[in-house]
């Protein structure tokens, strides 16, 4: 079989993917931050296994006494807290040059000054002697009569979470990191189901065993558990994932790697205070000619200057590159390549903003080209998203109420548009107008770097629709027992609608007034939400989210509620169940619009 006829068969972003750290492009911080944080988990998983060990079934025996309870429920979490701070300390976590303790413990490469991931035959003893001493440490801060015959299980050491637009190789250093160090990577990616139960019985597992070793080297983990695009973690299918997984954060056995796309959503900011965290970002000219160059020696043809240095320009990340250049080598024509190649919102809005072209017709169809690359999101929601962040982005030399006010004009030529159903109007001419007003007042920049570290926020009117949706559904982060009803305020509204012969629109707009009425008078709500057999989930949720204050909430609930119980002894169950209530209430509306004579009007509420 000739080499030709090898790369025809199997895909270049497989047949180049990196075996070792040394094959993925980084950066010099980004290697020593993850060769450090591997370093750091052997450490942890060598003070793990001597205490499995060594110590366990001491600390078991006296972890099942009655002083053994009362000293894991007294001190237990101040024990975790303390060994945490005691090992950021000994790592010197934090610090841009590699930690001391490392050349104490690791074995150096030819004699440098680079350090291998091979422990030193003395490193247990190091690591045996730094574990008594701050056990004594603790044991004399402390000052307790009870003293245990040995410490208790130390908490896991931190996931590695690397941060960046899909493309530029974060998936691929993790594999190449198992490839180097014989370790296996379980991977877990947005393809598969990540709801808590998954998260919880699998990932778990995986998580918590330390066994599951075949071969290697025993004085490290044995394998690596990747959670793929962690802030893809939404929705029905992986609903509670989330939780679950900050829980198990505190539990891990073996090393996490977490991967995400959007740095600004609220959940990996979250997750950038539990991780240690590593930035990856659009590749630099000179990177993506490395990239270039070793493929072609690889493949022991050169690429043409003009292929490497337009690829160099616009390729938006490594694997549109290498896609490039298979096509290249297979039919001798370079695809065409623009910025919006797997662009989010955000970086779509700022390059359409930032990146100009010779004159404003072509900054206007370059803005329109990124704005188009936008899958799956309306023009009104991009208007809306433009209307949050556009101050950040626009040249604030100029006068601004130029602008906003064409902004506004693109709005409403996609409401009068939508309005009319011409949609030519409502999606091309809005358009339009959008990107020849981002392209005229945008603030030029060719600092694509720059330009990702200026925050670009979701609506906030999208966010309060999402957040009233999952109220309305009762989809909550908290996760239930699988047997417990979860109730949102819908039961409420369609209760109280039907009560008031209103929509479920008006009965919502009037939640705010029922607000004041508990404040006036708890009581009398209490009864009327009795009367019209509101589930007492639903009042509770009610409760929590519009009383913020936990003291006001507690003393108008025990009125409210009080209220309530005693009414619904008086007047007697009338339903066996809201789901009944609901059914029936509905069967109404539907046999009423039966008996309706046909319009065209119920012709389009359907």
């Amino acid at each position: 079989m000739s080499e030709t006829s090898t790369y025809k068969r199997i895909p270049w972003t497989e047949l180049f993917r990196p075996r070792t750290l040394d094959e993925v492009i980084l950066t010099r911080k980004q290697k020593k931050q993850i060769l450090t944080w591997w370093r750091n988990w052997i450490i942890s998983w060598n003070i793990d296994k001597i205490w499995n060990i060594e110590e366990r079934d001491k600390w078991y025996k006296f972890a099942h006494t009655d002083e053994g309870k009362t000293w894991i429920k007294k001190y237990q979490q101040k024990w975790r807290d303390f060994f945490r701070s005691q090992f950021e300390k000994w790592i010197e976590e934090g610090k841009s040059d590699t930690p001391m303790i490392h050349y104490t413990l690791f074995k150096p490469i030819d004699k440098k000054k680079d350090l291998s991931t091979d422990l030193k035959p003395t490193a247990t003893i190091e690591i045996r002697k730094w574990i008594n001493r701050i056990w004594g440490q603790f044991l004399s801060e402390i000052s307790e009569e009870i003293i245990p015959p040995t410490h208790p299980p130390i908490p896991p050491y931190k996931p590695i979470l690397l941060v960046g637009p899909p493309g530029n190789g974060k998936t691929s250093t993790i594999y190449a990191l198992g490839w180097q160090e014989g370790v296996i990577v379980v991977e877990f990616n947005a393809s598969d189901q990540r709801n808590s139960r998954v998260i919880r019985e699998i990932v778990a597992e995986a998580t918590k065993s330390m066994g599951f070793t075949l071969g290697g080297d025993p004085n490290k983990p044995s394998r690596i558990v990747l959670l793929d695009e962690v802030d893809g973690l939404s929705g029905k299918e992986d609903k509670g994932g989330f939780s679950a997984l900050i829980r198990l954060l505190d539990e891990i056995r073996v090393p996490i790697a977490l991967t995400a796309n959007i740095m600004h959503d609220p959940k990996i900011r979250y997750l950038m205070t539990r991780s240690i965290t590593v930035f990856f970002d659009r590749p630099y000219d000179y990177q993506i000619k490395t990239l270039i160059s070793r493929i072609s020696k690889r493949i022991g043809k050169p690429f043409p200057e003009n292929v490497v240095n337009y690829l160099a320009k616009y390729a938006p990340d490594f694997r549109t590159v290498v896609e490039a250049l298979e096509t290249y080598y297979r039919t001798g024509v370079l695809p065409e390549i623009f910025h919006e190649e797997m662009m989010s919102i955000q970086d779509a809005l700022r390059y359409a903003f930032a990146f100009k072209g010779d004159d404003l017709d072509q900054s206007a169809f370059k803005a329109q080209k990124y704005l188009s690359s936008i899958v799956d999101v309306d023009v009104w929601d991009i208007i809306l998203w433009v209307w949050e962040n556009a101050y950040n982005f626009i040249d604030q030399k100029k006068d601004i109420f130029p602008f906003y006010s064409e902004l506004a004009y693109a709005d409403y030529l996609y409401r009068l548009g939508a309005r009319s159903q011409n949609w030519r109007i409502a999606y091309r001419d809005a358009m339009n107008i959008l990107a020849y007003s981002m392209a005229k007042y945008g603030k030029p920049s060719k600092n694509i770097w720059a330009l990702r570290k200026i925050r670009v926020n979701k609506p906030t009117i999208v966010e309060e629709l999402s957040r009233m949706k999952k109220l309305m559904e009762g989809e909550t982060e908290e996760e239930e027992e699988v047997n417990v009803r979860k109730l949102g305020l819908r039961p409420l509204i369609e209760l109280y609608a039907k009560y008031t012969h209103q929509s479920r629109q008006g009965a919502r707009r009037e939640l705010q007034f029922l607000l004041y009425l508990v404040r006036k008078n708890p009581e009398i709500v209490g009864r009327l939400f009795a009367r019209l057999y509101v589930p007492k989930e639903t009042i509770e949720l009610f409760l929590r989210h519009y009383i913020k204050r936990k003291d006001e909430r507690t003393k108008l609930s025990s009125v409210l509620m009080k209220a309530y119980q005693d009414e619904l002894s008086r007047i007697g169950p009338r339903y066996t169940s809201f789901k009944y209530a609901v059914e029936e209430h509905r069967e109404e509306k539907t046999k009423e619009k039966k008996e309706k004579k046909a319009t065209l009007d119920m012709f389009f509420e359907k």
